[in-house]
C-alpha cells in the first residue's frame, strides 16, 4: 500500500483505518493555510496552494516524498507561479514530472489556456502552451491525466475569472499512437448538466471524480460526484457524501492506491489538508505498481513496455523506460495481464512476465529486471505468456502476444535455429480417470505365466497376455509440436525449428505448471 506519511488520526473505523486524517505537520502548521492538493497518481509528488508569499499572498509550494514521509515544502520558482493565474487550475503528471496550469495571457488561444512545465533535475521550464487540440477560443482549465497518460480530462467553460468559472463542461481527449493528442469529445449530457467541472480521473482509469453545483443531490456550492466508465459508458453520477459539505467542495486529488481522498477542509485555526477514506462503494479498483529496469541496449529508453489485458488481449498500459532504463507500470486489480518489455531491434531478446490479479491479499507493489541483449546461440528464453487449452495440446488464445512477440524474435534471427522445450511440472498417473486432466492413456501389455492340468496327472505352463490401462496428462510433446507448426504456418521455415517434451513430478500444488522455454542454436 501506498501510505502518505507520518499522520495524526482524526477518527477510526470499524475496520481500522481512519476516516480522516491531516498531513504532516511540516505540511500542516496552524499559521498557515493550505488549499487545493494535487497529489501525483504515484503518490510521490504534490502541490498546493498556501498563504505564505510575501503580505500573506497565495502562493505553489511542491514536495516529494521521502520513504514514507514528505519532504519540507518549497515555493515554486516565479516562473511558473506568476503564470498561475487561474489559481487552483493545476495539476501534476502521474509521475510527478509534469505540472500543468491554467493561464489567460497576451499570446494564448483567446480566454485561458493550458500550459505545461517539465521537471527538469531540480529546476521547473518554463510553462508551455499546450495550443490545439487542447486548448480552444473558450476558457480551459483543470486537467487530469490517466494512469497511463493516454487520455486527458479537463474542463471547458464559458466564464472564467481568477477565482471562479462557470458554464463548464467537462472534456476528455485522447493520446494518438503518434503521441499527439486527437480532438476533445464531450462527456455525455448526464455528467455535462450545465456547470461540471475540476474532473479528477482516479488509478484504475475508471472512476471520475468531478465537481458540479447543478447535480442532485447537492450539500450547498459545488459538491463532489463519482462517475464510472463500465462497458463502453460513464455510469449516473453518485453524491460523494463523505467528502460533501455546504461549503464548496471542489479541488481534491489521490493517488493510484485508491483509498484516500486528498482535500482541504476547515480546521480549528487555518485550512489544512486532509486524506477522506473512499467508503467501499466509492473505491476505485486497486492498482499493483510494477517498477521496473531495462538493462543491456545502448539505448534503453527506446524499448516498449506494454500490458495487455490476457482475457480479451487489450492493450490497458503503455510506456518508455526513462534514459536510466527505469519504468513504472501499473494493472487494475481483478484481471490476468501480460506485461512485456520488447527491443527497440528485433535480433534481441524481450521478457515477459503474467501478473494474475483475481485473487485476495495482494501485494500493490511488484519489481521487474529486464536485461534486453542480442540473440546467440545458448540463449533459452522463457516464453512466460505461451498457454494451452485446458487438458489439451492446442494454444490458448491468451497466447496471442507471446506469440507475436516470439515469432518477430524468430524473423528477426534468420541465421539461427531454434528449439522448443515444454516441461510439465507435476506428472500425474492413475489406474483410473480420476481427474479430467488425465487425457492421456498409456498401456502396457504383460505376459504372465499360467499353470493349467493337461491330464489329471500332468501339468503345464503357458504365458496369457494381459493389457494395462494408466491414464496420465503428459501432453508435453504434443504441445510443443502445436507450438512448432503454428510458426510454420506463419512462415518460419521447418528446418529452423525442433521441438520436445518432458514431464517431471511436483509435490506441491502451488508449483504445478507447463513451462515453455525456446532454446537458440
Amino acid at each position: 500500500m501506498l501510505l502518505i506519511g507520518a499522520y495524526l488520526f482524526v477518527c477510526g473505523s470499524a475496520s481500522g483505518q481512519a476516516r480522516s486524517r491531516k498531513l504532516a505537520t511540516n505540511i500542516n502548521h496552524p499559521a498557515i493555510n493550505n488549499f487545493a492538493p494535487f497529489i501525483s497518481l504515484d503518490g510521490n509528488s504534490m502541490v498546493f496552494l498556501s498563504d505564505v508569499g510575501e503580505d500573506n499572498t497565495i502562493t505553489m509550494r511542491y514536495t516529494t516524498r521521502e520513504g514514507v514521509n514528505w519532504k519540507e515544502p518549497v515555493v515554486l520558482p516565479k516562473t511558473v507561479n506568476n503564470k498561475l493565474n487561474f489559481m487552483k487550475g493545476y495539476s501534476l503528471s502521474p509521475d510527478g514530472t509534469t505540472l500543468y496550469l491554467t493561464n489567460i495571457r497576451g499570446n494564448g488561444m483567446g480566454g485561458f489556456d493550458l500550459y505545461a512545465s517539465e521537471l527538469r533535475g531540480r529546476l521547473w521550464g518554463d510553462p508551455v502552451n499546450m495550443l490545439l487540440p487542447a486548448n480552444s477560443k473558450g476558457h480551459d482549465a483543470c486537467p487530469s491525466l490517466s494512469l497511463d497518460g493516454s487520455q486527458m480530462f479537463y474542463m471547458r467553460c464559458e466564464t472564467m475569472d481568477f477565482e471562479k468559472a462557470g458554464g463548464c463542461k467537462l472534456m476528455m481527449m485522447s493520446k494518438k499512437s503518434n503521441g499527439r493528442w486527437d480532438d476533445p469529445v464531450e462527456l455525455p449530457a448526464h455528467i455535462n448538466t450545465g456547470n461540471s467541472q475540476t474532473p479528477r480521473i482516479l488509478g484504475d482509469s475508471e472512476s471520475l471524480v468531478f465537481a458540479s453545483d447543478r447535480l442532485q443531490p447537492n450539500k450547498g456550492g459545488m459538491d463532489l460526484y463519482l462517475t464510472r466508465f463500465v462497458n463502453g459508458s460513464w455510469s449516473k453520477p453518485a453524491a460523494l457524501d463523505f467528502a460533501n459539505t455546504p461549503a464548496d467542495d471542489q479541488y481534491v486529488s489521490a493517488t493510484s492506491s485508491g483509498m484516500y481522498l486528498v482535500k482541504e477542509v476547515k480546521g480549528q485555526h487555518s485550512s489544512e489538508l486532509v486524506e477522506l477514506l473512499f467508503p467501499p462503494e466509492f473505491r476505485p479498483k486497486g492498482t499493483l505498481r510494477v517498477d521496473g529496469k531495462v538493462s543491456g541496449p545502448t539505448d534503453p529508453s527506446a524499448a516498449f513496455i506494454t500490458v495487455y489485458n490476457v482475457n480479451d488481449q487489450s492493450k490497458v498500459f503503455s510506456t518508455r523506460p526513462n534514459a536510466d532504463g527505469s519504468f513504472v507500470a501499473y494493472m487494475n486489480f481483478g484481471g490476468l495481464y501480460d506485461l512485456s518489455i520488447e527491443p527497440e531491434k528485433d535480433n534481441f531478446t524481450f521478457v515477459s512476465k503474467t501478473f494474475d490479479l483475481r485473487g485476495e491479499d495482494l501485494s500493490m507493489m511488484a519489481k521487474v529486471d529486464a536485461t534486453l541483449s542480442a540473440v546467440v546461440a545458448g540463449d533459452a528464453i522463457d516464453v512466460e505468456g505461451v498457454a494451452f487449452e485446458p487438458g489439451a495440446s492446442s494454444i490458448h488464445p491468451s497466447a496471442a502476444q507471446e506469440l507475436r512477440r516470439l515469432l518477430r524474435l524468430i524473423e528477426g534471427n534468420p541465421e539461427n535455429s531454434f528449439s522448443i522445450e515444454v516441461t510439465l511440472l507435476g506428472i500425474l498417473v492413475d489406474s483410473i480417470r480420476s481427474t479430467p486432466d488425465l487425457t492421456e492413456i498409456l498401456r502396457d501389455t504383460v505376459k504372465i505365466p499360467v499353470t493349467y492340468w493337461i491330464d489329471s496327472v500332468t501339468m503345464a505352463t503357458r504365458d496369457s497376455t494381459v493389457v494395462t490401462t494408466r491414464y496420465h496428462n503428459d501432453r508435453t510433446l504434443q504441445q510443443a509440436k502445436a507450438l512448432e507448426n503454428y510458426l510454420i504456418n506463419k512462415g518460419v521455415s521447418p528446418g529452423r525449428l525442433a521441438s520436445s517434451g518432458k514431464a517431471l513430478p511436483e509435490a506441491i500444488l502451488e508449483k504445478r505448471k507447463t513451462l515453455v522455454r525456446i532454446i537458440v542454436h
